[in-house]
């Protein structure tokens, strides 16, 4: 597989944040402080991905809004030509930030909620009313004529609400409503992470709801097994895990890693520019390679080359990007998932 530039890259600007989530992939802290990147390093990454030919760029935390800057980098980042889009608690959305991320042109923001109830969200979130204070932020956005996402994580917790998610994505009015699976390299660990039967139902339920709910908010997930879920022609596009070839991580401390959940540096910024690395790393080219899948239920799959496996998934079970899913129901990889956890080593200290 060969690609010259990642479609899209999403950029650790800051660790700092304003809540507490059990299952953050970045392990931001409440009231650690403003650990993030200098405006002056930021505007010059801006331009090397923008130079790079980057088409999306996601700006991650921590919470973006707490950065000082914030307007500053999307207003450059457009301006450049990137299409931007920022993640957030919903906590420091108000009206008027609402209609600044409108006339700053930002293309689209996703809001987390990974509860369809106050009980279910604030207990994974650890603020109380964060629940109200994301409804209210997608309320807000859309108003104000951007352009939502709701992002919803399934764990063990809040399974049992995705379908109530989905309707509850819509009637705040939001277009769009994405499954990200938890990958347990992040501070949550195993014990958070969906059974691979009970993700397996769970995506079946949200490929159906896809069909469902069209005309009315879209329904999208992330999964390296799409190809194989899809029917016919609607699988065609896609070509199973992308990580370190459609997209990549850029962390707080610089490092350049293949994937939001799989913390495996291939580079640093503050010695390389971001088309060298992207270009060059040769972990890169490795993890592009599906015949380095070396042993596990990938290796011997017939839809090795259509799909991959999660490498972010087989590193958090084995310490080894190039061994098993762990996670897959399709050829399971043995027992269900239960087993030692790979913590993350991404946070600077």
């Amino acid at each position: 597989m060969k690609l010259a530039k990642p479609l899209y890259v999403v950029w650790e600007t800051t660790l700092d944040c304003n809540a507490r989530c059990i299952h953050c992939y970045s392990d931001a802290i409440y009231g650690r402080g403003p650990l993030y990147w200098s405006q002056e390093d930021s505007l010059e990454l801006i331009e090397q991905l923008a130079d790079a030919g980057v088409i999306i760029l996601a700006m991650s935390g921590g919470e973006f809004l707490l950065r000082p800057d914030w307007e500053l980098l999307a207003e450059r980042a457009v301006a450049r030509g990137l299409q931007v889009t920022f993640a957030t608690n919903g906590l420091l959305v108000t009206e008027t930030t609402a209609r600044r991320i409108k006339q700053l042109g930002v293309a689209n923001v996703s809001v987390s909620l990974d509860g369809a109830t106050a009980k279910v969200h604030d207990a994974i979130r650890r603020v109380p009313h964060i629940f109200d204070r994301a409804c209210q932020s997608v309320r807000l956005l859309s108003d104000a004529g951007v352009r939502v996402t709701v992002n919803y994580t399934p764990m063990r917790t809040n399974l049992a609400q995705a379908e109530d998610l989905i309707e509850l994505a819509y009637k705040l009015g939001a277009k769009k409503i994405n499954l990200t699976e938890y990958v347990y390299t992040t501070r949550g660990g195993v014990g958070l992470m969906p059974l691979p039967s009970e993700l397996g139902a769970l995506i079946t339920l949200w490929t159906k709801a896809a069909t469902t709910w069209k005309g009315r908010i879209e329904v999208d997930w992330h999964d390296c097994r799409v190809a194989l879920i899809l029917p016919g022609v609607e699988a065609d596009p896609y070509n199973g895990c992308g990580a370190g070839y459609t997209h990549c991580r850029i962390t707080v401390n610089h490092d350049v890693t293949p994937c939001v959940v799989l913390p495996l540096p291939v580079g640093n910024l503050r010695e390389q520019r971001f088309t060298e690395i992207w270009r060059t790393a040769p972990e890169l080219h490795r993890i592009r390679d599906r015949t380095n899948i070396r042993s596990g239920n990938c290796a011997s799959c017939k839809h090795l080359e259509r799909c991959g496996g999660c490498r972010a998934a087989s590193y958090a079970r084995y310490g080894d990007a190039y061994r098993g899913d762990p996670t897959c129901w399709i050829s399971p990889d043995g027992a269900e998932v239960d087993g030692p956890l790979i913590a993350n080593q991404m946070v600077p200290s």
